[in-house]
């Protein structure tokens, strides 16, 4: 699964990738990640960039975890461990480890955890591990060199195993000092689970079958096997009494090569114990050295297949591995010493998944268990090709960056469990209008929200990103509403309800009749006030020879509008400089222009506004001013928002116009548009889950109040020619747009000529 086809449910998807690149690319460069031809092969590299993105840069993944091993011992100072807590305990017949041996567990262990010092990795191109930010908690056995011939383990030899492996195993699980999710476990027994029953094992190793379950317990301790490294192995015949077709190839004298179609007995316990599936994993390998054109890499040729385990076994890098060692060296036999070494082995290999699930409990918080975290790596892996061979590479090939990617589609879950019903995280959207600015997004800013993918994992997501403006009007819709049909030159009449309105003397006053027509705003500005909600409405008016008049109006049915009605009515006393006015608009999928989508639900609300307008003539100018205040009660439908207080708004406009000689007029106008002074939103927000699939809540109160103010400051001419032409020339400049301040100053200027026929 890659991010290009997954719904990761980003604002935008390509300033993601740009930002996951970038540090991908970073990772790629530094000398001990290309020191370890297998992180690339698994991806890490997408999932370090991943898990920066969701934790912050410089995130080593594995941080607070402690993965455990049952090995040979480990090298507590071995520079690839600097900086560490290391701890070591002996079981009975284990003894610290001198160097007069090549430490096997110190290797293995580097190969999850290891953090090489930059002049080390220069020194001896040491590598990283996969989950180099995790501590290490060694639990050293006394373990065989193996080699020789391939002899499996009898019954009798399980038998006397168990009671030794069921103390190590329950002392593992049970280690108090800190929590272990993950084991790893590169040793075992000879033998290929095909010659093994269910109750042949179960008879024989029930006591560590049984501290293996882990019965009762709601977060089992996963542990993580080597498949074992006997194809190809020599053999004989008569080791194979029960299955003869596992020694093949054979000589007159019996003696062949073993065919490892399955992983051995202990990392193929799942293929026969049924309650050992789901924290039992077996790891196969694959060589670097079979990668083909296709860019895939092939089981290794020592590698045990997976076979009748498939269902619980994955391929990891194997061979030509870089790890640690502690002991002779490799290419002089020196005792004691330190470096860093190409390993092969699926003993090499399980420690790569051992790391990639420590780095996916970290990527996913914790939030899911060993279990879901273990099925998740195995829906994951990568089936394509080759790896699409279930016999060989059982579940593919370990892919960590489909598994820090979503599976499917993020949802925003509105119920309490995981999986229960919600939204689509990439259609939820709140589209903030005008009056709002930037209020919600700046109160949201810091807060997460979770969405959940296919799976049920949990996804962070910065809770503002799903905050947007609506956007402002084109040049192109700004150009048609400047050059709309005038006062003079309208066809229907036509209500205009700028806070200055000393036009409604020309249009509505003296005439008794109803009056059908359009609701228009301002060609340039924003000095309509609460109005300014309803766009281009039609309208059904009638003006008292009182100075009383009233419009209803409604936007239901126009194209392009969103649906509110309402009613607006002004008087004014003949001869009066002053009048007042109120209103009513009812919008029935927004609340105040702004409007949610997906899991914040849906809007509606009622705005109710009264003013105060005044008008004079000074001179050859026609002055006006008016001011409103208004109030909000909004109602939201479902989804994340709770509830909106009642909010409280203000518009505030000046104007002045001049009729110049030749039919010309010149206009200014100063506003202040439609602002919400104070209210508050009220939202229950998922933030992740509990193990058992409960949804973690956090409820969020914000303030919807913007940041700033903005003014608008507008100038226009108008020239009417001959034949009913008019030239327009017009500009307008916002400070603050969007009541947002830090916006940029917002500058327009429109030209244009209109000749109607």
């Amino acid at each position: 699964m890659d991010i290009e086809t997954a719904d990761f449910g980003c604002v935008s998807i390509d300033k993601y990738r740009e930002e996951r690149e970038k540090i991908e690319i970073e990772h790629n460069g530094e000398d001990d990640f290309k020191n370890q031809w297998g992180l690339t092969a698994i991806r890490a590299d997408r999932a370090y960039a991943q898990l920066e993105l969701e934790h912050g840069t410089g995130r080593q993944p594995g941080t607070g975890q402690t993965v455990g091993l049952i090995d040979s011992g480990i090298d507590t100072g071995h520079p690839m461990f600097a900086g560490k807590t290391v701890s070591e305990q002996f079981f009975s017949g284990a003894s610290d480890e001198d160097g007069s041996n090549r430490s096997h567990g110190t290797a293995v262990a580097s190969i999850i955890v290891g953090d090489p010092a930059a002049d080390f990795t220069a020194e001896v191109t040491a590598p990283r591990g996969v989950a180099r930010g995790a501590d290490v908690a060694m639990f050293a056995i006394p373990t065989g060199s193996g080699g020789g011939r391939y002899v499996p383990i009898s019954l009798a030899g399980l038998n006397s195993g168990d009671n030794t492996w069921d103390s190590w195993f329950s002392h593992v699980i049970n280690w108090g000092s800190r929590t272990i999710d993950f084991v790893n476990m590169s040793v075992g027994y000879k033998g290929i689970i095909d010659s093994y029953s269910e109750q042949d094992l179960r008879d024989n190793f029930g006591d560590s079958i049984e501290a293996l379950a882990q019965a009762g317990v709601a977060d089992k301790t996963v542990f993580v096997w080597a498949a074992g490294n006997a194809h190809g192995n020599p053999c004989a015949g008569s080791d194979f009494t029960g299955n003869p077709d596992l020694c093949v190839n054979r000589d007159v004298d019996g003696n062949g090569q073993v065919d490892a179609r399955s992983v051995e007995v202990l990392a193929g316990l799942p293929a026969r114990i049924s309650e050992l599936r789901g924290n039992l994993l077996s790891v196969v390998a694959v060589s670097p050295d079979s990668d083909d054109d296709d860019g895939d890499y092939e089981i290794a040729s020592f590698s045990n297949r997976c076979g009748i385990a498939a269902d619980w076994c994955i391929a990891a890098p194997g061979d030509g591995v870089r790890a640690a060692y502690f002991g002779p060296h490799p290419d002089n036999n020196s005792p004691g010493a330190q470096g860093a070494y190409n390993a092969r082995g699926t003993s090499v290999a399980a420690p790569m998944v051992t790391g990639g699930l420590v780095l996916i409990k970290d990527f996913f918080r914790n939030q899911l268990s060993n279990t879901a975290l273990v099925s998740r790596l195995l829906t994951t892996a990568n089936k394509q090709g080759i790896y699409s061979d279930r016999s060989i590479y059982g579940q593919g090939l370990m892919d960590l960056g489909a598994a820090t990617t979503p599976v499917g589609v993020t949802n925003v879950v509105l119920g309490d469990t995981v999986g229960g019903h919600g939204s689509v995280l990439s259609e939820t959207r709140f589209e903030s209008g005008e009056a709002l600015g930037n209020g919600l997004a700046q109160s949201l800013a810091g807060h997460e929200i979770a969405a959940f993918d296919n799976l049920g994992a949990p996804f962070w997501f910065q809770l503002d990103d799903l905050a947007g403006d609506i956007p402002r009007p084109s040049m192109a819709a700004r150009l048609r509403a400047f050059m709309a049909p005038s006062k003079t030159g309208r066809k229907f009449r036509t209500l205009w309800p700028g806070s200055a309105v000393f036009e409604a003397e020309d249009v509505i006053a003296g005439a008794p009749s109803l009056q059908v027509g359009f609701l228009q705003g301002a060609a340039l500005g924003n000095d309509d006030g609460h109005l300014s909600l309803a766009g281009r409405a039609l309208t059904l008016g009638k003006a008292q020879p009182d100075g009383l008049s009233i419009a209803a109006f409604s936007t239901e049915g126009l194209t392009g509008q969103s649906p509110m009605s309402g009613a607006a009515l002004s008087w004014r006393l003949p001869e009066s400089p002053l009048g007042f006015k109120g209103g009513f608009v009812s919008e029935r999928e927004t609340v105040l222009g702004s409007r949610s989508t997906g899991a914040f639900g849906r809007l509606s609300g009622g705005s109710t506004f009264v003013g105060i307008e005044g008008s004079a003539v000074i001179g050859a100018w026609r002055l006006g001013a008016g001011a409103e205040i208004g109030t909000v009660d909004a109602t939201v439908h479902g989804g994340m928002l709770n509830r909106i207080s009642p909010l409280i708004t203000s518009a505030l406009a000046l104007r002045a116009e001049r009729k110049l000689a030749h039919g010309d007029t010149l206009s200014f106008s100063l506003a202040q548009p439609v602002r919400i002074e104070s209210g508050r939103v009220h939202l229950s927000v998922p933030v992740g889950r509990t193990l058992g699939g409960r949804v973690l809540r956090r409820p969020i109160s914000a303030d919807l109040e913007p940041t700033g103010r903005q003014v608008d400051l507008t100038a226009w001419w108008s020239h009417s020619l001959v034949g009913g032409s008019e030239l327009r020339l017009g500009g307008n400049w916002s400070w603050q747009p969007g009541h947002d301040a830090s916006a940029d100053p917002d500058l327009s200027l429109l030209a244009g000529w209109r000749h109607e026929f």
